[in-house]
């Protein structure tokens, strides 16, 4: 029995639907791959989150050589999407872009872990 990757339409499912506008059910322990956005503390700045598969192919046969594991990248950090991913946001790729940029160049936006008020202290465009 030849194992197969899940199609990408498949795995981005949930994610689509929630960017047309739908209210998909969230199952703890489940997550689903996409871009998303989280606060890591009360008044934090919006960190990204991608939730991804891992998975290993076979470029001869297309088979699965291990099973897919899902994975999150969070600020640029790894980490079990299972713990994290019923706090999550839903966003456009662009906006986690968007994201990703204002860590790489906002120390403000760099401070995951700290509370900010960005009507004192904004944010750079």
């Amino acid at each position: 029995m030849i194992r197969q990757p899940t199609p990408a339409a498949e795995l981005l499912a949930y994610w689509r639907e929630c960017m047309s506008g739908g209210a998909p059910p969230i199952h703890d322990g489940l997550p689903q791959c996409g871009w998303y956005k989280v606060r890591l503390v009360k008044g934090g700045p919006w960190v990204s989150v991608r939730i991804y598969v891992d998975r290993q192919i076979d470029h001869e046969s297309g088979e699965l050589l291990e099973p897919e594991t899902f994975r999150a990248v969070v600020g640029g950090e790894a980490r079990d999407p299972s713990r994290i991913w019923t706090f999550l946001t839903a966003i456009t790729r662009e906006e986690y872009e968007r994201l990703e940029e204002a860590r790489h160049s906002d120390m403000t936006m760099a401070a995951t872990h700290a509370a900010v008020d960005l009507t004192k202290e904004p944010a750079i465009p």
